[in-house]
């Protein structure tokens, strides 16, 4: 409503002004309108400004110590005639660094390549504007990558080659990105993301890397085929065990009540032909 009041009398003045002119020239009064009008319209369209999405202004005014520390959100906002907006995108950018040199704790050199996602913070976006004025993210690609391949070799150096290029990669990373958010978010930049796309320290110290991993591979496996005999070995001895411990048990309950019981579960009702025993040989005299 300030700036409304500001820009209609503004608007009055210069028709005043005009219509004193035009009255000693002796100039239709319809022209000096016209020309408030005008005057007024420019005034009004420069009262506002439109911040887009995934962008926020910053004001600069000459006649309020220079750069305003509230920062535009998206949409249209209202401002003096005499306030600068600069327009600064906060949209996630992905920029690629290549030949980023680091070294190891066994003094060997690795060349990687990185790839950052960084945007401006919202909250922050005052800070960044203190420091880097209207220049966007892609203006400033330089610190950023310098900042990078300082903190990766920060952390990298705390390593030897062989974790560097293998199972320590991961945490790497992560350490890097954790100190260099820190560095940046002060100037109101926020990393999000690192990514280790390559790396290459050289085709000797490749191919030992390599070969190692061939035989960790293969202790691996012969430690699995090693175990799979033993769990194997082991089965089949609880197996025999447990079968002697069934057949001890069956003879430790076959007494000679169950013997008798099971023979005359199993008689079918039939005497046997004969009943002698052993003295079937006196029936024939046979020992005379």
């Amino acid at each position: 409503m300030r700036l409304i009041i500001t820009s209609i009398s503004l608007s009055l003045i210069t028709v005043g002004g005009i219509g004193v002119y035009l009255s000693e020239q002796e100039k239709p009064r319809y022209i000096y309108s016209l020309f408030g009008f005008l005057w007024l319209v420019i005034i009004l369209f420069g009262c506002f400004t439109n911040i887009g999405a995934n962008t926020v202004g910053i004001m600069y005014n000459p006649f309020k110590n220079g750069i305003q520390s509230e920062v535009l959100s998206e949409g249209f906002k209202g401002k003096s005639p005499f306030d600068k907006v600069y327009k600064i995108s906060t949209e996630v950018q992905e920029f690629t660094f290549e030949n980023i040199s680091v070294q190891t704790n066994d003094s060997q050199y690795v060349n990687a390549i990185l790839q950052l996602q960084v945007r401006i913070d919202k909250e922050k976006a005052f800070e960044y504007f203190k420091k880097y004025g209207g220049k966007q993210l892609k203006d400033i690609q330089s610190i950023l990558s310098n900042t990078t391949q300082k903190q990766l070799e920060k952390t990298t150096i705390q390593y030897n080659i062989m974790q560097v290029l293998g199972d320590k990669r991961d945490e790497i990373v992560n350490k890097t990105l954790d100190e260099v958010k820190k560095e940046m978010l002060n100037d109101g930049i926020l990393i999000e993301r690192i990514i280790l796309v390559d790396t290459d320290a050289g085709e000797r110290i490749e191919q030992a890397i390599q070969n190692e991993a061939s035989a960790k591979k293969e202790a691996e496996t012969a430690k699995y085929l090693k175990e799979k005999a033993e769990l194997e070995g082991d089965a089949k001895v609880i197996e025999a065990q447990k079968e002697k411990e069934a057949n001890d048990l069956k003879q430790t309950s076959l007494t000679d009540e169950i013997l008798t019981e099971k023979m005359i579960e199993k008689w079918n009702g039939v005497l046997p032909a004969t009943m002698l025993g052993d003295d079937i040989q006196s029936v024939f005299n046979l020992n005379k």
